[in-house]
């Protein structure tokens, strides 16, 4: 199969390799990774047919852009001896205009070397004449360098030339994905919180959900929407729900206003694939019936900016009233336009088993749960994501992390297996997370708010001691 060249923006190494598998997934062709190092800005792929090239240009927000791979070398020498051996590439381009670009990665190549290089390449035979603006086919050089700082113009010049590999090949387009970075840049964006993902983060994730036409996908914690506008812009129809139905609304009041989540979705001319965005806590959902929905893509709440919540009061403080609460006007509380139910926090180790749970149950066979989950990264450990049957986690090398130091964000990706629906979760509390059941290891995401407020400090505690821990592994009983 012939071999292509992408060029690969250097953010986000541990997503690359999962966005182009879920690329060649949605649209079931192969792919073969030829590159041995997968971290470099040159990616050599190897696909069937050209047709492939233009799914990944249009769909890979970190391609920038695509080449057919003509030949290599460690050396302009070995470069033009492997391209002189297959000058019948050039043969359908013989008499079309054209014209040859220079690109690099980690370095500048300088202007007057990057003519020089170009003229090297004068016994290709192409007779169709140079057309800088305008070329019916281009070719491009592409010299990959190793990654150092220089920052100084003698800095740059001691290393021209200095690349670990030479490219050459036809160039077939630029990455038409990128631009949706700019376009759905939040703060451009007609509603967004202080919550919201940002737009290059919220389609990497979509793309792990196998977004398409006609596909019915769901978030569950959906805040001001970013996942939903990711995956409806691939053309799936979307709904959400939150506890908190202000994230939804926005501030602006008043009659016949949208809420805000609709008006962005209008911005982006996504407004007829939101089926509806509802107000419930997805511990008392009203859904009735599992296996319909073909993801659940959602960032939940881990309280760096908003905590989790369920409704219910925190331990200790008295129970929910069993009857509706008559207000002195005759109206029911509940009925108030600003009332707003007693809530307490949801513990994000047990929100994790919840949604993995709540996916086995609503999803369809082979359907994807498609999640962020912060974990402290000394504490991290794979049995830290919890095991359902009928539900698999689906990670490439170590998995999609997003790394801030001492915590990352990692995104998981989980199949659902089963065939059957099986039971809808209970959301109970879950014991499990009682260090005197689990030999002292806690998952390391369990507690993360009060891990992260308190600067990450290791959690105290000695296997030899029967007791209860905080969240933060203090002892629960000082």
């Amino acid at each position: 199969m012939p071999l292509y060249i992408l060029r690969i923006s250097s953010e986000h190494h541990s997503f690359r390799i999962p966005s182009l598998l879920s690329i060649s997934q949605v649209f079931k062709f192969p792919i073969r990774f030829v590159s041995t190092d997968l971290s470099r800005g040159v990616l050599i792929v190897e696909l069937e047919k050209e047709e492939d090239v233009e799914k990944i240009l249009e769909r890979d927000i970190l391609v920038q852009s695509a080449t057919e791979l003509y030949a290599e070398g460690a050396t302009y020498d070995e470069l033009h001896a492997n391209l002189r051996a297959k000058l019948e590439v050039f043969e359908p381009y013989k008499h079309s205009t054209f014209k040859i670009t220079t690109d690099s990665c980690n370095h500048r190549i300088p202007e007057p070397r990057s003519r020089e290089t170009i003229n090297t390449f004068k016994y290709t035979g192409l007779r169709g004449g140079v057309s800088m603006k305008a070329p019916q086919v281009e070719f491009m050089i592409c010299e990959d360098y190793e990654w150092e700082v220089a920052n100084t113009p003698e800095a740059r010049f001691a290393r021209d030339g200095k690349f670990v590999r030479v490219y050459f090949g036809r160039r077939i387009g630029l990455g038409k994905a990128r631009s949706l970075i700019t376009s759905h840049a939040v703060n451009t964006r007609a509603y967004y919180g202080n919550t919201s993902m940002d737009a290059q983060m919220g389609f990497l994730m979509a793309g792990q959900a196998l977004p398409g036409p006609g596909k019915i996908m769901y978030d569950p914690f959906v805040g001001t929407g970013s996942m939903l506008y990711a995956v409806a812009h691939w053309g799936s129809y979307v709904f959400g729900s939150d506890i908190d139905g202000r994230q939804i609304r926005g501030k602006t009041k008043g009659k016949g206003v949208r809420p805000g989540i609709y008006r962005s979705a209008a911005q982006y001319g996504l407004e007829d694939r939101f089926i509806d965005c509802l107000t419930y806590d997805v511990t008392r959902s009203p859904i009735r019936r599992g296996g319909w929905v073909d993801a659940i893509i959602t960032d939940p709440p881990y309280g760096v900016r908003a905590g989790a919540k369920r409704l219910g009061r925190r331990e200790g403080k008295k129970p929910l009233r069993e009857a509706p609460y008559l207000m002195e006007d005759g109206e029911y509380s509940h009925k108030k336009p600003d009332y707003l139910p007693p809530s307490r926090p949801y513990e994000l180790a047990n929100l994790t088993v919840d949604l993995i749970l709540l996916a086995r149950w609503l999803l369809v066979p082979k359907g994807r749960l498609v999640f962020f989950l912060p974990t402290v990264n000394e504490d991290y450990d794979e049995i830290d994501i919890p095991l359902v049957e009928g539900m698999k986690e689906l990670k490439i090398g170590d998995g999609s992390v997003q790394d801030f130091g001492k915590w990352g964000r990692r995104l998981i990706t989980m199949e659902k297996t089963a065939t059957d629906d099986g039971e809808p979760p209970t959301f109970e509390d879950h014991d499990e997370f009682d260090l005197k059941k689990v030999d002292g290891k806690l998952p390391g995401h369990f507690g993360f708010r009060e891990r992260y407020l308190t600067g990450f400090r290791p959690r105290k505690h000695d296997k030899t001691d029967d007791v209860a821990l905080t969240p933060d592994g203090e002892d629960a009983s000082e």
